[in-house]
This record gives C-alpha cells, structure tokens and sequence, in this order.
C-alpha cells in the first residue's frame, strides 16, 4: 500500500491495505506515547498533589472533578475543530491528521512536565496558588492529549479498514501501549520515585517526556497517510465542500446508534475501573504493603509477561467467536482479579496476581482497536461522510467522566477513612481498608458490570456487520 500510484476509481480500501509490518508498529508506537501519559498521570497525579505537594485531599479532589468537566466538554469539540475539512492540495502535502499528531504530540510532551513542577511554596500557607496552578495545568495538557488521541484513533480506523488489518493494529497498539506503560510503572517509576522526595517525582517526569518526544521520530513513518488514503479522505468529504456538516448532527447521529452507545457504557465502566487501579498504586504499596515502590517494577513485569504472551491465543479466539464476545468476557475476567486486592497482604501475592491479570487483561484490550473501529464505522455509514475524530472526541466526553468518579471516590474514602498524608505516617486499619476498596473491590464490580452489560446487548455481529460495511464502503468511494 505505501506506493505512490494514482487511485483506481475500481480498487476499494480493503483491497489496498496490505501495509507493511514496520509501517503498522510505526503507526502503533503512537498507543505508547499515549500509555505513556496515562499511565503516568495516572498512578501518581492524585497523590503526588495530595502527599508530596501538600494540596488538601478535598481540593485535590475538586481539581479532578473541574478536571473531567473541561475534559467534557473540549473533547468533542477539540475533535470536532480537528475534522474541519481542508483543501485537497493542503491533504496531499502534509496529509489529514499527521500534522496533528506531530505538533500536538510534542505540545504535549512539554506541558506534562510542567505539570508535575507547580511553585514550590509552602503548601500549608498557598493552598490556593497551587489549586489553580493544577487545574490550569491539568486543563491545558488534557487539551493537547484531546487532539492527539483523537487523530490517534481516528486515523487508524481510516486506515486500517478490514478485520485483519484491525487485528493487526490492535495486536501492536495493544502491545505497545501495554509497553509504554511497563516502561513507566516498571522501569521509571520504581527507579526513580522516593516517598516524601517531591523533586523525584519531577524527574520522573523530566524523563517521562523526553522519551514521549523521542518517540514522535519512531512514530512519523507510520502516521504518513499514503496517497490513496488522501484520496478517500478528499472523497469521503465532498459533502461537505459546500455544507459543512454541523457537530451536532454527528452527535446525534452518534447517539442513535445502540452499539455506539453500549460501548461508550462498557468503555467508560472500564476506564473507571483502571484509572481508580492505578491512582492507588503508590497508596496501595506505601499504606498496605509497606513495600518500597521499586517493587512495582516485579509486578508489571509479571502483568507484560502474562499479557505478551496470550494475545495470540485471545486474537484466535476472536476469529473464532468475534470481538465482540471476547470484549465483554475479557471485562469480567479481569474485574473478577481486581476483587483479589482485596485480601493480598505481601508482594509475591501481589506479583502473582499481577502475573493472571496481564493474561485477564489482554482479552479485551486485544480487540480494543477492532471493537471501536466497527462503533464508528457503524456512524460513518450513516451520516456518509467522515466524522472519526469528532466521534473520538464524543466518546471522550463520556470516557472522561471516569476523572471525575476517580476524584469522588479517593476524596471520599481518604475523608471517611481519615487518610494521613503524611509521607511517614503508618495508616490506621480503617484507612488501609479503605485503601483497599479503592484499589480492588469498586473496580471489579466497574469491570463486570461492564462485560455483561456488552455481552447482553452489542449485536454488531454477523448479517448486519456485513450490511454495515457494505454502505461504508460507498462513503469511502464517495459514492454515498
């Protein structure tokens, strides 16, 4: 497909999507940025501002609510603004989304260090100086991750158009986001990170960023649209030559859809569930395990293998049974390892657990890629014109709500459960209970409640997939 030969008014994407191995994990390396910075933000922005900053846990917790808000709102609209059409000879020089990506990526990169360098003032007398410097900050990098990821995704269901072309993305995207995220949990973290030493967080951070940027170098062969992916891009938005289509109208187109809807639902029970995990990974080991953080680095290691090593016999099952099934089962599994948090009371456990719940985990997020690439398309089908980016930016406005529980739930349980933010303090065995709910027990019931929900009710499957990719390849020949 990376050839430069004019497009065969005959010739469908489908048939032109051989795509090389390395231009797929170039294009994928873009999921480790992204892990990169969600993993990150999530295990440590919460405490990080709560114990190593000083920020009142009530006002670290209105953050985060203000926080999900904005991410509320900008995200559709962000994603909306990214969509607008351009002219054909802007298309086929830089491409459609590869100057998103690069710029916003590295925007991206410099804010999220900022973040986790806020004044350093005495907290107890600047409460207010360092609320405002989070939530501004916060604000500001979720804006350039907004267009980033949006494009991301959006740019892989552009160009990646058949089952096993989504396969294949989503084997390496999951792969490698699963990568980014054992480089920051696994490796620079536990490796730098000191309890009660603010200024390691900040060089965490430092580093964290400079591999974010190196990795735009990795990831710019892979983003380059070929030229019959611009063509369909040129095509697939002639409709809107003359009327530009509303945003509203592609979200209520959005919303119309069932299948649409229920994997927002399951999705953002997911993200839930995970950002809630990860939030309380460092209170998890300083509180309950009264282990060093470095051991965070044995754990995921046992979490990649367990994961690296069954995504071929997940992807198998997905040929076989579809992606949708395997989605909502890989759900239940994993939230059924959360509850174990529960009771684990030493780090082996831990690492065992860790070691099941990569092979859990890679069930549903093998099929990620090709479970909302059909979402989309479904929407795509119907409006007939190309509207990824916007519907990314639709899902995240949903998807974000997740910040917003995430906040609720630790304020209110470090509240209920007189939480001590003091780096040194032992914890009370109420407040090590809570820690504990926290971690594994509201997170399962997020992640089961999840896999059912899509078992029972996703029926993009079988006759009316097929229906549904037939109408979408008139819009990508924009014949629609």
């Amino acid at each position: 497909m990376e050839n430069n030969t004019e497009l065969d008014q005959n010739i469908s994407p489908e048939e032109l999507s051989d795509y090389s191995l390395v231009k797929v994990i170039s294009y994928a390396s873009a999921w480790f940025t992204d892990s990169l910075i969600l993993a990150f933000f999530g295990v440590i922005m919460f405490y990080f501002y709560e114990v190593e900053v000083g920020l009142n846990v009530f006002l670290v917790g209105i953050a985060f609510v203000i926080f999900a808000i904005w991410n509320m709102i900008n995200d559709p609209l962000l994603g909306y603004l990214s969509e607008k059409p351009r002219s054909p000879e802007s298309i086929k020089k830089f491409g459609f989304r590869t100057p998103w990506l690069l710029i916003f990526g590295f925007l991206m990169a410099v804010v999220f260090f900022f973040v986790f360098l806020p004044p350093d003032v005495d907290a107890s007398t600047n409460q207010l100086l360092i609320f405002i410097y989070m939530v501004v900050l916060i604000c500001l990098l979720d804006g350039c991750y907004t267009i980033y990821n949006s494009n991301m995704a959006a740019g892989a269901i552009n160009m990646f158009t058949t089952d096993k072309d989504r396969r294949k993305i989503s084997a390496w995207a999951l792969i490698l986001s699963t990568l980014g995220v054992l480089v920051v949990n696994a490796i620079i973290l536990p490796n730098v990170i000191k309890y009660g030493d603010r200024q390691s967080f900040v060089m965490a951070a430092g580093i964290t960023a400079i591999v974010i940027i190196a990795n735009l170098f990795v990831l710019t062969y892979g983003i380059i649209e070929p030229d019959i992916v611009k063509e369909y891009y040129i095509k697939g938005r002639d409709k809107e030559k003359g009327e530009v289509i509303a945003l509203m109208e592609v979200i209520k187109a959005a919303l119309k859809k069932k299948n649409f809807i229920i994997y927002i639902i399951a999705y953002l029970f997911w993200a839930i569930a995970f950002n809630l995990f990860y939030a309380s990974q460092v209170y998890f080991y300083k509180d309950v395990l009264r282990v060093d953080f470095s051991y965070y680095m044995y754990a995921f290691m046992a979490f990649f293998i367990g994961f690296i090593l069954t995504i071929p016999l997940w992807l198998k099952f997905a040929k076989k049974y579809g992606h949708g099934n395997l989605y909502g089962l890989g759900y239940i599994l994993i939230g059924i390892v959360f509850f174990n948090l529960f009771w684990i009371s030493n780090i082996v456990q831990l690492i065992v657990l860790m070691l099941i719940g990569g092979i859990c985990y890679a069930a549903s997020a093998s099929v990620l890629v090709a479970v909302q690439g059909d979402a989309y398309d479904e929407v795509t089908a119907t409006l007939g014109v190309h509207q990824e980016a916007t519907l990314q930016g639709v899902t995240n406005f949903f998807i974000r709500l997740a910040y917003l529980f995430v906040g609720i739930i630790l304020t209110t349980v470090h509240i209920l459960t007189n939480y001590n933010p003091d780096p040194n303090a032992i914890q009370t065995p109420l407040a090590i209970l809570g820690i504990r709910i926290h971690s594994g027990i509201i997170p399962g019931i997020f992640c089961i409640c999840a896999g059912i929900i899509f078992l029972l009710l996703y029926d993009l499957k079988g006759d009316k997939k097929v229906r549904m990719k037939e109408q979408l390849k008139k819009v990508m020949e924009g014949k629609a």
